[in-house]
């Protein structure tokens, strides 16, 4: 379906959104951009894995590079909540002749290149860890988790959502887990919804394909969500 509101009880229109799409039509919906750099492109849903599923790839360059971000860019401080979700798996592990790296969560640029190190919080996999790494960077410091949990190319779709507590605290969910939660180097100003894969290495094209994205906000503290 395209790109829905939720309805609940708690809902507040001028405070809260949740919002998902879950590709199962022919483009991706208007909240989200596509970002491909050098020659890297996308699939659009249905192409490859069937209706709901988006493939993303890095294409044959060394720095190839996609992903989907969002239109929009927001602030921790101003929400109670602020938490992005993706469902998605990986093709093929990054190694050290075809390396690679994910980023899952928030990021200060909406470009695929990106390295995610200056202002961010998200979950990041690359050929340098088996595990999944969980980090929180403001003004180019950072901190970093080891999850635990390993990055699998064994064709299951895994849940991982990067939830913001206002600015006291980072959390970081691997199928509705938590595997670390962040009180330090919490961005302070803009950030935008990300997942991307950018290549570093080697001439093969490397893939994620995403079931569907969730973004979610509560506790605005404007009186008036503008018009995403």
């Amino acid at each position: 379906m395209p790109l829905t509101k939720a309805k609940s009880n708690w809902f507040n229109n001028l405070s809260d959104f949740d919002l998902v799409d879950d590709f199962t039509q022919a483009t991706i919906s208007n909240i989200l951009l596509q970002d491909n750099r050098n020659s890297a492109f996308p699939t659009n849903p249905g192409a490859t894995d069937g209706p709901g599923i988006y493939n993303t790839e890095t294409h044959t360059a060394t720095n190839g590079a996609s992903g989907l971000s969002g239109a929009n860019s927001y602030v921790f401080s101003q929400f109670a909540r602020l938490s992005f979700a993706a469902n998605m798996r990986i093709v093929t592990l990054a190694d050290g002749t075809n390396s690679y790296r994910i980023l899952i969560g928030f990021n200060s640029s909406n470009s695929a290149t990106d390295s995610g190190l200056t202002r961010s919080a998200g979950l990041y996999y690359s050929n340098s860890n088996a595990n999944w790494q969980a980090i929180t960077y403001n003004a180019s410091v950072g901190t970093t988790t080891d999850t635990g949990v390993a990055a699998v190319a064994d064709g299951s779709y895994n849940t991982f959502c990067v939830r913001a507590n206002g600015t006291a605290s980072v959390e970081f969910l691997i199928n509705g887990v938590t595997v670390a939660t962040h009180t330090t180097n919490i961005p302070s100003s803009t950030v935008t919804p990300y997942v991307t894969i950018a290549k570093s290495a080697g001439t093969t094209s490397r893939t994620i394909r995403l079931d569907y994205i969730r973004f979610s906000g509560s506790g605005n503290t404007r009186t008036l969500l503008g018009t995403i």
